[in-house]
């Protein structure tokens, strides 16, 4: 025999994950050249910077501004600022809109199926 809470609880655990995993359909976007080159500030939140010598910086809370690229970096969370002239490439975490909304749409059907499937374990098939 199958315990009724334990269904319930495994449904609640696989309901929770898939809502986690909806929130994180983010991908890097690479901001055109052209957007360095402006003179206006941009809040970017998390960014990689790729510096002419190689270097690659993971930002957070970074600030694209008229002449350097600020954020906070390292597990010290450090400050750092990057002359825009050292910058070669700039790619901000953006939300993926095609796979959130499917993630986001299937999660509370595949959370009913669950849920009914349980309850049909549970108490078995109406009889007509």
């Amino acid at each position: 025999m199958i315990e009724p809470i334990g269904n319930l609880r495994r449904t609640r655990h696989i309901c929770v994950l898939l809502s986690l995993l909806a929130t994180a359909c983010t991908q890097w976007h690479p901001l055109p050249g052209a957007n360095l080159g402006q003179v206006r500030s941009d809040e970017l939140g998390h960014a990689r910077v790729l510096l002419r010598d190689g270097t690659e910086l993971d930002l957070h809370d970074a600030i694209v501004d008229r002449d350097s690229i600020i954020g906070f970096g390292g597990e010290a969370r450090t400050r750092f600022a990057v002359a825009r002239t050292e910058v070669t490439r700039v790619e901000s975490r953006q939300a993926n809109g095609p796979a959130t909304f499917l993630v986001g749409g299937l999660t509370p059907l595949l959370a009913l199926a669950l849920l009914i499937g349980g309850l049909i374990a549970i108490y078995g098939l109406p009889y007509t």
